[in-house]
């Protein structure tokens, strides 16, 4: 199981550190599971950070187009996924059309994110031509931002020296007669010329992930404040998990959901507040996994085949694997890893059973099944709030916890109502008593089994 954090880190909810960590798991689950944009986002921007340090782009301007480049398809998650896996050259008009939407609303989340809202324009026009023939604003010459137009050359080339569903890898030759081609049209003059001299000089790095994370740390460090706001953190954590959830439109505000559900559990257990942060900042990116899962078969109506479904079941050791890689995230790994384990051992990742399974993990599992039935699905209708409920009583013992399936239906009716009728935002701080018996951290909840 995971080795137990420090408590000084897993405090650190809110600082710097925490934001960083927030924004590079974001950057690092951007691609599809198996499509060509696995990774690409950060190709493109580590293709953008050296191209512009060749113009003479300040450090500031440099982070900004990092972070740009990294996160400019964030608007084609749960929009156009379709597209990447399909197998012909050319798109329908309709999909093509959902495709020319994904810069302006990947430019409407950005605007939302507190200390990268100065990425939005950059986003919004990295497909605009240098002929005006681009979108969304057919934008022409020097009116497109020079980060954006440094933005559209890395993302053609990355996505010519990457292979498609049509056809194979561009060669470099190929990539460079492109370039050469298109300065003027595509491209402005003066990117593609900085391009090709770069490459033709071999002095362009190829892609590593250690290189990545730690220009994404260096960005962080050059655009946010040293002091980051509580405030600031949950919104930003509140907009990874709509992020999560936009990959099925079934899945509109679970996270958020499970994540209040999973509190309200904690505080009847009477667990330690720093746990319960834990939980409630997991039950936001307990599904960051399912970013990795095509969309068609997270949206499948009719029964998955077992390739599919084994996709699925990846999503949560997928999830675990992207937040261990990042220190300042590294205490939700547990909840993201073990919350589709069930007491009886049926369960998955790891197939573990009763104590085996971390507190966090057995508290996390049963409010994500209580409103994975009472939410709209591809292939079932919702079920009540009571049949729901009836369903987590039949299973204590068996897919439940006893401890958390019982803390789980000792909530108030109240919450469960309020989850319905009000805002996510207010409920964070909803109360829920404990209840007497409740058992302190050092009466059978160990810290070490409360993480893993």
């Amino acid at each position: 199981m995971p080795v137990v954090q420090g408590a000084a880190e897993v405090k650190d909810r809110s600082g710097r550190a925490f934001y960083a960590g927030l924004l590079q798991a974001l950057t690092e689950v951007m691609g599809s599971a198996n499509g060509y944009l696995r990774d690409h986002g950060c190709r493109v921007g580590l293709v953008s950070k050296q191209v512009g340090s060749a113009i003479g782009l300040s450090a500031e301007e440099n982070s900004r187009l990092f972070l740009a480049s990294v996160l400019s398809d964030m608007g084609m998650v749960g929009l156009a996924e379709d597209a990447w896996e399909s197998p012909t050259p050319c798109l329908s008009p309709e999909v093509r059309a959902r495709v020319e939407r994904h810069p302006a609303r990947a430019e409407e989340r950005l605007t939302h994110i507190p200390h990268l809202e100065m990425l939005a324009p950059l986003v919004r026009h990295h497909h605009e031509w240098w002929d005006g023939s681009g979108y969304p604003d057919g934008l022409r010459g020097d009116e497109i931002p020079l980060l954006s137009q440094i933005l559209r050359l890395s993302d053609t080339v990355v996505a010519l020296e990457s292979p498609r569903p049509h056809r194979g890898p561009l060669s470099k030759h190929e990539i460079l007669e492109i370039v050469e081609r298109s300065a003027g049209t595509e491209f402005g003059p003066e990117v593609a010329r900085t391009y090709l001299a770069l490459s033709r000089a071999g002095e362009l790095f190829s892609y590593d992930v250690a290189t990545f994370r730690h220009t994404v740390a260096r960005a962080a460090e050059n655009l946010l404040p040293e002091q980051v706001s509580p405030l600031s953190a949950d919104q930003l954590l509140a907009i990874v998990a709509n992020l999560i959830d936009a990959k099925d439109r079934y899945t509109a505000g679970h996270s958020g959901r499970v994540a209040v559900l999973a509190v309200a559990v904690a505080d009847q257990l009477g667990i330690p507040s720093h746990i319960t942060d834990t939980l409630r900042s997991g039950g936001y990116l307990h599904d960051l996994g399912k970013l990795r899962v095509p969309l068609r078969v997270l949206a499948k109506p009719g029964r998955l085949t077992d390739e599919e479904f084994r996709m699925v079941k990846q999503h949560p050791s997928d999830g675990a694997s992207v937040l261990g890689r990042i220190p300042s995230l590294r205490h939700l790994t547990t909840g993201a890893r073990y919350h589709h384990e069930k007491w009886d051992g049926t369960g998955y990742p790891e197939g573990l059973s009763g104590d085996h399974i971390p507190v966090v993990a057995q508290i996390m599992a049963v409010c994500d099944s209580y409103d994975a039935m009472t939410s709209m699905r591809a292939y079932r209708d919702s079920r009540s709030h009571a049949d729901a409920v009836a369903e987590v009583a039949r299973c204590v013992g068996s897919h439940f916890s006893p401890l958390a399936a019982d803390a789980f239906l000792s909530l108030p009716g109240a919450l469960f109502v309020a989850l319905q009728t009000q805002p996510l935002d207010h409920l964070h701080g909803f109360s829920v008593s404990r209840r007497p018996q409740a058992p302190r951290q050092d009466e059978g909840l160990p810290v070490e089994h409360l993480l893993g």
